[in-house]
């Protein structure tokens, strides 16, 4: 590393430094997942979107009067409000196994991930006063949370299950069966028994050891990213971004159906299908 960042500094001052620009900028990030869904008649379920918050630093090199090649190191909070409304299951912990029980859900959730992001763009001067720019970012993930709400009641044990359940999710920490809190939460009855759910269930509070592969959330992201800066004088900009997720952020291995599972089996039916994150970012920024 020591070698690296002597070759760095060495090339820096080699560099005509007129050419060069550095700077920071922050702002607010709105942002959502974008893939099917299982929505027919009988069930709603959407990704919306949400806010969150990006700052960090940039790099620019002047490669003539109108183009430079620009880069940027971002902490970045991107997610979506996610909602599902109508026919489901839920899988309910009895014991070492679980019971599946059909029913009406009403679940919200909002996931807020934070990236370590790099866009790496071309930046295009318009006018003393426009600047446009367009490229690339890849994303690392770094901090997957999320929080909601869930709502139960079974079909076919209405007067038995029916519950209401807090929802906090941390999507690397988490293990399987795994709770939020020790509080006591909602008691329901199966078989004849009581059964006592968690009061806060954890990311995968509903999946066997055996069921859990990877994470809800894949850790690298990679899209497309473009827009423009206004510059309020020489060094103090404003700027709109747009993103476009090229991969899939979520892990299908852990991303099961909410509406139907495998009645034969007894086991989760999972979807196969590519949820991209897209975002707008609004920023103030400065140069020097």
């Amino acid at each position: 590393m020591r070698y690296i960042f002597s070759i760095f500094i060495l090339t820096l001052l080699f560099i005509d430094l007129s050419a060069q620009s550095f700077g920071i900028r922050a702002g607010l990030n709105y942002s959502k997942l974008s893939g099917p869904t299982d929505s027919n008649g009988s069930v709603t379920e959407k990704f919306g979107l949400t806010n969150g918050f990006h700052f960090g630093i940039n790099y620019a090199y002047q490669m003539d009067d109108d183009f430079a090649v620009k880069a940027e190191l971002l902490y970045n909070q991107m997610g979506t409000n996610y909602s599902y409304n109508g026919a489901s299951y839920y899988k309910i912990p009895f014991g070492t196994s679980f019971v599946y029980e059909k029913g009406l859900t009403d679940m919200t959730l909002k996931v807020s991930n934070a990236y370590i992001t790099i866009p790496v763009m071309i930046q295009y001067q318009l006018s003393k006063k426009i600047e446009l720019n367009a490229g690339i970012y890849g994303s690392v993930l770094i901090a997957p949370r999320g929080s909601g709400t869930i709502f139960f009641e079974s079909t076919e044990h209405p007067t038995e299950v029916f519950f209401k359940q807090s929802l906090v999710h941390n999507y690397y920490s988490d293990n399987a069966r795994g709770t939020a809190s020790i509080a006591p939460g909602p008691a329901i009855i199966i078989n004849g028994n009581v059964v006592q759910l968690a009061k806060d269930a954890g990311a995968y509070y509903n999946f066997n050891e055996s069921e859990k592969n990877g994470n809800t959330y894949n850790s690298i992201d990679f899209g497309l990213t473009g827009g423009v800066s206004y510059f309020i004088n020489k060094g103090f900009y404003i700027g709109f971004r747009y993103d476009y997720g090229l991969t899939d952020v979520t892990n299908n291995a852990m991303n099961p159906s909410r509406r139907d599972f495998d009645e034969t089996n007894d086991a989760m039916i999972f979807k196969n299908q590519l949820h991209r994150h897209i975002g707008l970012q609004a920023s103030f920024g400065f140069r020097f």
